[in-house]
Formats: structure tokens, C-alpha cells, sequence
């Protein structure tokens, strides 16, 4: 049987703080690369458009799996895709550089 690392019912937002509680899993997202950090910003906007997975991959013509990958930060996107999901979450989409930490 496959374990579940996510409680179902529960936001992104609440399951990612349960996890920061975990010193090496804080350790690990602390010193994470950007991939990581974009797929919890794309999944973070998902939820608060009211969106599941499957729904988002639904007006993006593509399959729940795809959505999944980029929010598990498994899959490479370019700047186009990242422009179709802006528009498939009514956002817009905002690159920017920050101060190196």
C-alpha cells in the first residue's frame, strides 16, 4: 500500500508547517533551489484559486500527474508553462530577483 505524506483535507500551506517541524525536513527546504520553492508557490496559488490538481490540469489540458510533478518540484517547466498555469489560476505571472541569502 502506498504511505501518504499528506493528509487529505488538509491545505498545502497546513501539511508544508506540520512538516517544518521536522529539523532535517526544515534543514533540507531551507537550503532548497528555486524548483522547490516555485512548485509550493504554484501549488499555493492552486489552493487559494479554489482548485484541485485535477481541475488545474483540466484547463490546462493535461493529466493530474503532470500538475502533481510540478508541484512536487519533479518536473523542469519552462516560462511558457509557467505563463499557462498564471492563466489557468487567473494570475499574472511576476519573475523576480531577490537579495542572495
Amino acid at each position: 500500500m502506498k504511505s501518504k505524506t499528506r493528509d487529505e483535507g488538509v491545505s498545502f500551506r497546513e501539511h508544508l508547517k506540520r512538516r517544518l517541524k521536522d529539523p532535517a525536513f526544515q534543514k533540507a527546504y531551507d537550503e532548497c533551489d528555486s524548483e522547490v520553492r516555485l512548485a509550493v508557490a504554484i501549488a499555493e496559488a492552486r489552493e487559494k484559486a479554489g482548485l484541485t490538481q485535477a481541475a488545474l490540469a483540466k484547463r490546462l489540458h493535461t493529466k493530474q500527474t503532470n500538475i502533481s510533478r510540478i508541484e512536487r518540484g519533479a518536473q523542469n517547466i519552462t516560462v511558457g508553462t509557467l505563463e499557462k498555469i498564471a492563466r489557468a489560476l487567473h494570475r499574472r505571472l511576476d519573475i523576480q530577483f531577490g537579495p542572495a541569502t
